[in-house]
C-alpha cells in the first residue's frame, strides 16, 4: 500500500487533487501537518508526494526515502465523469507508466485527451497534461 501526501500547508484546490488522486489508486491519503519525512517512511516504504511548483504540479515517489523521479504536471481539468469509476490512474506516457507501475495501479493506453487521467471522488474526471 503507498501513501499519499502534500506538502505542510497545501492550497484548497492541491489537497482536492491529492484526496481524489488517493481515491483513485486506493492509497492512503495523509495530510502531514507538521509531521517529518521519517515519520512517514515507517508506515509504508512508498509515498507520492503532490507539491505546488511555481505554477505546476509535482508527483514525486519516494521509496524507502530515496527518489525514484518526479512527474511534473503543468495543469488540469476536472469534468463531470460519466459511466462507471474505473480504478488507478490511465496515462499515454511510457515514462509515467515505467515510474508508478511498481507501487500503484496504472494502465498505459493509446490516444487518449490528457497525458494522465483518474476519476477522483463524486463523480469527477481529472484530464492532466504534462
Amino acid at each position: 500500500m503507498t501513501i499519499l501526501t502534500t506538502s505542510r500547508r497545501p492550497t484548497p484546490e492541491i489537497r482536492a487533487f491529492a484526496r481524489d488522486l488517493a481515491f483513485a489508486l486506493g492509497c492512503d491519503h495523509m495530510n502531514r501537518g507538521k509531521a517529518g519525512l521519517r515519520e512517514l517512511s515507517p508506515k509504508d516504504p512508498a509515498i507520492l508526494f503532490i507539491e505546488k511548483k511555481q505554477e505546476k504540479i509535482a508527483i514525486r515517489l519516494e521509496v524507502e526515502g530515496d527518489l525514484k523521479g518526479e512527474i511534473i504536471v503543468s495543469g488540469w481539468s476536472v469534468e463531470v465523469r460519466e459511466g462507471e469509476m474505473q480504478r488507478g490512474i490511465f496515462t499515454s506516457d511510457q515514462s509515467v507508466y515505467d515510474l508508478l507501475n511498481r507501487y500503484v495501479p496504472v494502465t498505459m493506453v493509446e490516444n487518449q485527451v490528457g497525458t494522465i487521467t483518474f476519476d477522483g471522488r463524486q463523480r469527477r474526471l481529472y484530464r492532466c497534461e504534462k
